[in-house]
Protein backbone atom coordinates (compact mmCIF):
# COMPACT_ATOMS: atom_id res chain seq x y z
CA UNK A 1 0.00 0.00 0.00
CA UNK A 2 0.80 3.60 -0.32
CA UNK A 3 1.86 5.84 2.60
CA UNK A 4 -0.61 8.41 1.10
CA UNK A 5 -3.39 5.22 1.67
CA UNK A 6 -1.80 4.24 4.90
CA UNK A 7 -2.10 7.61 6.45
CA UNK A 8 -5.89 7.69 5.30
CA UNK A 9 -6.40 4.73 6.72
CA UNK A 10 -5.06 5.91 10.02
CA UNK A 11 -6.90 9.27 9.60
CA UNK A 12 -10.40 7.78 8.79
CA UNK A 13 -9.64 5.12 12.06
CA UNK A 14 -8.95 7.69 14.10
CA UNK A 15 -11.94 9.75 13.58
CA UNK A 16 -13.55 6.53 14.25
CA UNK A 17 -11.74 5.44 17.65
CA UNK A 18 -11.94 8.86 18.91
CA UNK A 19 -15.39 9.44 19.00
CA UNK A 20 -17.03 8.82 22.52
CA UNK A 21 -17.94 5.05 22.86
CA UNK A 22 -17.24 2.14 25.15
CA UNK A 23 -13.86 1.37 24.94
CA UNK A 24 -12.88 5.08 25.64
CA UNK A 25 -15.14 5.36 28.70
CA UNK A 26 -14.03 2.16 29.88
CA UNK A 27 -9.82 3.08 29.27
CA UNK A 28 -10.68 6.63 31.07
CA UNK A 29 -12.88 4.82 34.26
CA UNK A 30 -10.25 1.83 34.74
CA UNK A 31 -7.24 4.71 33.99
CA UNK A 32 -8.82 6.78 36.78
CA UNK A 33 -9.25 3.98 39.43
CA UNK A 34 -6.66 1.54 38.71
CA UNK A 35 -4.06 3.59 36.68
CA UNK A 36 -2.62 3.41 33.87
CA UNK A 37 -0.53 -0.18 33.44
CA UNK A 38 -4.56 -1.78 34.25
CA UNK A 39 -5.93 0.54 31.73
CA UNK A 40 -3.09 0.29 28.65
CA UNK A 41 -3.88 -4.12 29.43
CA UNK A 42 -7.74 -3.31 28.78
CA UNK A 43 -6.40 -1.12 26.21
CA UNK A 44 -4.54 -3.84 24.41
CA UNK A 45 -7.86 -6.17 24.93
CA UNK A 46 -9.83 -4.12 23.40
CA UNK A 47 -7.53 -3.51 20.50
CA UNK A 48 -7.33 -7.32 19.64
CA UNK A 49 -10.98 -7.37 19.63
CA UNK A 50 -11.01 -4.80 16.72
CA UNK A 51 -8.29 -6.63 15.13
CA UNK A 52 -10.41 -9.52 15.11
CA UNK A 53 -13.14 -7.17 13.27
CA UNK A 54 -10.62 -5.36 10.84
CA UNK A 55 -9.22 -9.27 9.75
CA UNK A 56 -13.16 -10.87 9.31
CA UNK A 57 -13.57 -7.64 7.47
CA UNK A 58 -10.76 -7.88 4.81
CA UNK A 59 -11.81 -11.66 4.52
CA UNK A 60 -15.32 -12.05 4.75
CA UNK A 61 -18.24 -10.99 1.88
CA UNK A 62 -21.44 -8.70 3.31
CA UNK A 63 -23.83 -12.03 3.93
CA UNK A 64 -21.16 -13.08 6.32
CA UNK A 65 -21.01 -10.27 8.28
CA UNK A 66 -24.63 -10.26 8.68
CA UNK A 67 -24.64 -13.92 9.77
CA UNK A 68 -21.78 -12.62 12.24
CA UNK A 69 -24.36 -9.38 13.17
CA UNK A 70 -27.25 -11.94 13.85
CA UNK A 71 -24.60 -14.53 15.81
CA UNK A 72 -22.97 -11.95 17.97
CA UNK A 73 -25.74 -10.92 19.74
CA UNK A 74 -26.17 -13.75 22.26
CA UNK A 75 -22.13 -12.98 23.24
CA UNK A 76 -23.28 -8.87 22.71
CA UNK A 77 -25.19 -9.21 26.10
CA UNK A 78 -22.84 -11.52 27.89
CA UNK A 79 -20.17 -9.21 27.15
CA UNK A 80 -22.53 -6.27 28.57
CA UNK A 81 -23.60 -8.19 31.41
CA UNK A 82 -20.01 -8.99 32.17
CA UNK A 83 -19.00 -5.30 32.01
CA UNK A 84 -21.81 -4.36 33.76
CA UNK A 85 -20.27 -6.98 37.14
CA UNK A 86 -17.05 -5.15 36.90
CA UNK A 87 -18.61 -1.84 37.33
CA UNK A 88 -20.91 -3.04 40.15
CA UNK A 89 -17.71 -4.87 41.89
CA UNK A 90 -16.40 -1.00 41.54
CA UNK A 91 -19.54 1.04 42.87
CA UNK A 92 -18.95 -1.89 46.12
CA UNK A 93 -15.42 -0.97 46.72
CA UNK A 94 -15.77 1.84 48.77
CA UNK A 95 -13.10 3.57 50.81
CA UNK A 96 -10.34 1.21 49.00
CA UNK A 97 -7.11 3.50 47.88
CA UNK A 98 -5.91 3.69 44.27
CA UNK A 99 -2.54 2.11 45.01
CA UNK A 100 -3.99 -1.04 46.97
CA UNK A 101 -6.26 -1.84 43.85
CA UNK A 102 -3.54 -1.09 41.00
CA UNK A 103 -1.50 -4.64 41.25
CA UNK A 104 -4.99 -6.63 42.46
CA UNK A 105 -6.06 -6.43 39.02
CA UNK A 106 -5.97 -9.43 36.66
CA UNK A 107 -4.76 -9.02 33.63
CA UNK A 108 -6.44 -11.93 32.03
CA UNK A 109 -9.83 -10.36 33.47
CA UNK A 110 -8.46 -6.83 32.35
CA UNK A 111 -7.53 -8.18 28.64
CA UNK A 112 -10.77 -10.27 28.70
CA UNK A 113 -13.29 -7.01 29.66
CA UNK A 114 -11.56 -4.65 26.37
CA UNK A 115 -11.86 -7.41 24.36
CA UNK A 116 -15.19 -7.74 25.40
CA UNK A 117 -15.61 -3.88 25.27
CA UNK A 118 -14.34 -4.15 21.59
CA UNK A 119 -15.21 -7.21 20.21
CA UNK A 120 -19.01 -7.41 21.42
CA UNK A 121 -20.48 -4.71 19.01
CA UNK A 122 -21.05 -6.41 15.37
CA UNK A 123 -21.66 -3.09 14.62
CA UNK A 124 -17.91 -2.41 14.00
CA UNK A 125 -17.55 -5.05 11.55
CA UNK A 126 -19.98 -3.18 9.67
CA UNK A 127 -18.15 -0.14 9.95
CA UNK A 128 -14.75 -1.75 8.65
CA UNK A 129 -16.29 -3.27 5.86
CA UNK A 130 -18.16 -0.15 4.91
CA UNK A 131 -14.71 1.93 5.01
CA UNK A 132 -12.03 -0.75 3.87
CA UNK A 133 -12.99 -0.92 0.24
CA UNK A 134 -12.13 2.61 -0.12
CA UNK A 135 -9.07 1.90 0.71
CA UNK A 136 -8.36 -1.63 -0.69
CA UNK A 137 -9.24 -4.11 -2.94
CA UNK A 138 -11.33 -6.50 -0.91
CA UNK A 139 -11.14 -9.13 -3.45
CA UNK A 140 -7.53 -8.65 -4.18
CA UNK A 141 -5.58 -9.08 -0.87
CA UNK A 142 -2.11 -9.99 -0.39
CA UNK A 143 -0.72 -11.13 2.86
CA UNK A 144 1.68 -7.52 3.35
CA UNK A 145 -1.50 -5.68 2.70
CA UNK A 146 -3.62 -7.29 5.30
CA UNK A 147 -0.48 -6.81 7.94
CA UNK A 148 -0.10 -3.61 6.90
CA UNK A 149 -3.93 -2.85 7.14
CA UNK A 150 -3.81 -4.83 10.83
CA UNK A 151 -1.16 -3.02 12.05
CA UNK A 152 -2.52 0.50 11.28
CA UNK A 153 -5.81 0.03 12.86
CA UNK A 154 -3.79 -1.74 15.61
CA UNK A 155 -1.97 0.87 16.48
CA UNK A 156 -4.37 3.97 16.03
CA UNK A 157 -6.77 2.46 17.93
CA UNK A 158 -4.27 1.92 21.08
CA UNK A 159 -3.53 5.42 20.44
CA UNK A 160 -6.76 7.12 20.84
CA UNK A 161 -7.10 4.56 24.00
CA UNK A 162 -3.94 5.96 25.12
CA UNK A 163 -4.87 9.51 25.30
CA UNK A 164 -8.16 8.41 27.14
CA UNK A 165 -5.27 6.45 29.41
CA UNK A 166 -3.54 9.49 29.72
CA UNK A 167 -6.50 11.81 30.42
CA UNK A 168 -7.69 9.18 33.40
CA UNK A 169 -3.98 9.62 34.54
CA UNK A 170 -4.13 13.23 34.95
CA UNK A 171 -7.54 12.64 37.14
CA UNK A 172 -6.03 10.04 39.49
CA UNK A 173 -2.95 12.57 40.49
CA UNK A 174 -5.16 15.49 41.08
CA UNK A 175 -7.24 13.34 43.68
CA UNK A 176 -6.03 12.62 47.33
CA UNK A 177 -8.94 12.68 49.23
CA UNK A 178 -9.92 9.76 51.03
CA UNK A 179 -13.62 11.06 50.80
CA UNK A 180 -13.17 11.54 46.93
CA UNK A 181 -11.48 8.34 46.70
CA UNK A 182 -14.78 7.10 47.89
CA UNK A 183 -16.57 9.33 44.88
CA UNK A 184 -14.56 8.10 42.03
CA UNK A 185 -15.24 4.42 43.47
CA UNK A 186 -18.81 5.31 42.53
CA UNK A 187 -18.41 7.15 39.77
CA UNK A 188 -16.29 4.83 37.72
CA UNK A 189 -18.28 1.81 39.15
CA UNK A 190 -21.06 3.72 37.25
CA UNK A 191 -19.39 4.28 34.04
CA UNK A 192 -18.30 0.93 33.56
CA UNK A 193 -21.99 -0.49 34.33
CA UNK A 194 -23.29 2.46 31.67
CA UNK A 195 -20.62 0.64 29.06
CA UNK A 196 -21.98 -2.14 29.91
CA UNK A 197 -25.56 -0.88 28.89
CA UNK A 198 -24.34 0.93 25.97
CA UNK A 199 -22.69 -2.33 24.53
CA UNK A 200 -26.26 -3.94 24.77
CA UNK A 201 -27.86 -1.15 23.74
CA UNK A 202 -25.80 -0.34 20.84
Amino acid sequence: MELLTLLSLAFATFVYAISPGPGLFAVLATSTRYGTIPALWLSIGHVIGDILYVSIAMFALSVLAQFIEQSMVYVKFFGASYLFYIGLQQYRSLGVSFSADGGKKSIIKLLLAGFLVGGTNPKTIIYYLSFLPIFIDLNNLTLSTEIEVIVVVGVTVLLVLSLANILGLKLRKSIEDPKVVQKVNKITGITMMLVGIFVALY
